[in-house]
């Protein structure tokens, strides 16, 4: 998709978003931002792992709207994810191929810039 194409997708995931359409925005979404990523092959593994990370992401923002920065940040940050758990993958000791590593992309949980670290002590203050 080129880059004109790719703002027009994300202008339509936009408009429905604040129709509260939520699933054609989600579609919209994905298609825009997707094709805007480089340096990565579009795999149905990757496209599986980006379609979930998003979904949590936008599930869990008070709004369902996107900016463009903001979605290629998201999108930039589930790319490197990807890459540094297929890296660690690669790394283990152990072979872990098909349904092993499908289960384990399933249990990556992304720490989302504006999510609270839920790792951290409150009482920090």
């Amino acid at each position: 998709m080129n880059s004109t194409l790719s703002i027009i997708t994300y202008k339509e995931g936009t408009a429905e978003a604040r129709r509260n359409e939520k699933r054609a925005a989600f579609e919209s979404y994905v298609n825009a931002f997707l094709s805007r990523l480089d340096g990565i092959e579009l795999t149905l593994e990757f496209v599986s792992f980006y379609r979930y990370q998003l979904l949590s992401y936008l599930k869990a923002k008070p709004v369902f709207i996107l900016s463009l920065p903001e979605g290629d940040m998201i999108s930039d940050l589930i790319k490197d994810s990807y890459e540094s758990f297929l890296s660690a993958l690669e790394a283990s000791p152990f072979n872990v191929t098909g349904e092993g590593k499908k289960n384990l992309l399933e249990s990556v949980k992304i720490q989302f810039p504006w999510q609270n670290d839920t790792d951290e002590d409150e009482d920090i203050l």
